[in-house]
């Protein structure tokens, strides 16, 4: 997947970790929480307690983040939950709302999700979310 490509799910994880961490499901939101920690040290080399030690590739980048099967499993759900965009958010206007991208998005990372469960020998996956 491109740099692009992670930096969606890296958002998708900020936010779902967010939310359930104030009355939601804690566990999930550690586990997202995992994810951009994994991002981090993988993709960007980020060293914890070291301050600037790591910075991000360009965005046309290809990366290759290696995940646990369980964060992974995690990833589409999360993305169907914050790639949707908000039909009432006053941000967007009726054309930049039509232009979206999020749900083509949404199951480009999907397919690119299955690739790399498959070439990491996962068993049992699914990609539909947990």
């Amino acid at each position: 997947m491109t740099m692009d490509q992670w930096s969606y799910i890296d958002g998708c994880m900020d936010n779902d970790a967010s939310v359930e961490t104030v009355g939601g499901d804690r566990q999930r939101a550690d586990l997202a929480r995992s994810i951009r920690r994994a991002g981090w040290e993988q993709i960007a080399h980020w060293t914890p307690g070291v301050p600037g030690s790591g910075s991000w590739p360009p965005m046309e980048a290809t990366v290759t983040p290696r995940l646990t099967a369980e964060q992974w499993r995690l990833v589409p759900s999360v993305l169907d939950r914050w790639l949707v965009p908000d039909e009432e958010d006053e941000e967007l206007d009726a054309e930049e709302l039509a232009e979206t991208t999020a749900p083509e998005a949404a199951a480009e990372l999907r397919a690119l999700i299955s690739a790399q469960l498959t070439e990491q020998g996962v068993p049992d996956w699914s990609t539909k979310g947990t």
